[in-house]
């Protein structure tokens, strides 16, 4: 919970000097520096955002955009805001709304294969995947590891085939304290793989789970979609399964089955929570806090980014609790949907 008190004192000490602050001195008075104790205090000793975490993760638990969790966090968080007296807008946002069903992998044919036998592979579909056929899709498995290599091999080796991304999470430049940009490198196979694997005439997909943690559990995250052609289902591989399709290529001709019966459903209305603190001096002008709301449904967001909101509803809650009277508005955000697309920031944005 101390953790959870450092980063709110930061949130607070930043929203203590952009919004209350002398503005035409660098000067700190006496009632600034009590304030920032305060701050201090209240922030290290309190476990409001630890217990608002746990609502939303062990109570309402994923929160997946279009989802009736999602919904029941909206107007929990936008509850708690009112209990603090804030001004609350449920800025109404349209939201995709997909979901995933059975999704299951298995080696029918490979090199070595004991008779009868079958090999699983552990998976999970990407955001926003279209589904196979009920029966799944059998094809054979062509691994690559950028978009070069799927590009020199083209159309005549790939049309028909199962493509997996092996493009790896660089943990040297995640080492060297570049973590982001390791992510990045990692993360595009996912996001634009999937396309550009279905230009080239593929029927399906697969990238290895981006990041480092394996335990041979897979990572789901959002695939775009193209709308000006025909979409292949897609998803993610556990990374020692990743390794093992790389390894048994190398011998001979893989047969995959891929099963994956997801549902892209009519867009839904969603909401951004709005709450706002006004300021005492320059009310039309905001300082924001924020975090997205949203997460996707194979766990319970918690850092991604249930924390993240957490954090800045204690935010406000400690300004609120201490009676100080910031001289701007401070603006608290639970953002919608932006594991599916960021509709939630773009609506904010086109609306003010």
């Amino acid at each position: 919970m101390r953790s959870f008190g450092l980063f709110v004192l930061l949130q607070l000490c930043f929203l203590t000097v952009v919004s209350g602050a002398q503005e035409q001195s660098t000067a700190w008075t006496t009632q600034d520096l009590a304030d920032l104790r305060k701050i201090e205090k209240t922030a290290l000793t309190s476990d409001y955002s630890y217990e608002q975490l746990s609502y939303l993760t062990d109570s309402i638990g994923p929160r997946l955009t279009g989802s009736a969790q999602h919904q029941a966090a909206a107007e929990y968080v936008a509850a708690e805001m009112r209990k603090l007296g804030l001004e609350v807008t449920m800025e109404k946002v349209t939201v995709p709304h997909w979901t995933r069903g059975e999704e299951r992998g298995e080696l029918v044919a490979y090199p070595g294969q004991v008779t009868g036998a079958h090999q699983k592979i552990v998976l999970t579909a990407l955001g926003h995947s279209p589904t196979t056929p009920a029966d799944g899709t059998t094809a054979e498995v062509i691994v690559v590891n950028n978009f070069d290599e799927l590009h020199a091999l083209g159309a005549d080796k790939i049309k028909g085939k199962i493509v997996l991304f092996n493009g790896k999470f660089d943990e040297r430049v995640r080492d060297a304290g570049y973590s982001f940009e390791a992510y990045g490198t990692a993360v595009r196979y996912r996001g634009t793989g999937p396309v550009e694997a279905a230009k080239l005439g593929a029927v399906a997909a697969l990238v290895r789970s981006v990041g480092t943690a394996d335990y041979r559990l897979p990572h789901t995250g959002l695939t775009l979609i193209d709308p000006k052609m025909q979409n292949i289902p897609s998803a993610a591989v556990a990374a020692e399964d990743a390794d093992l399709l790389a390894r048994l290529t190398k011998r001979g001709s893989v047969q995959m089955k891929l099963v994956l019966h997801t549902e892209s459903l009519a867009p839904v209305t969603g909401y951004n929570v709005i709450a706002d603190l006004k300021g005492s001096e320059h009310p039309d002008q905001f300082v924001i806090v924020s975090g997205h709301l949203d997460s996707w449904d194979l766990g319970t967001g918690a850092i991604d980014d249930g924390a993240g909101v957490a954090m800045a509803m204690q935010a406000v809650q400690t300004i609120h609790q201490l009676n100080l009277h910031p001289k701007r508005t401070i603006r608290f955000v639970a953002w919608v949907d932006e594991e599916g697309g960021v509709s939630g920031a773009l609506q904010y944005a086109k609306a003010i």
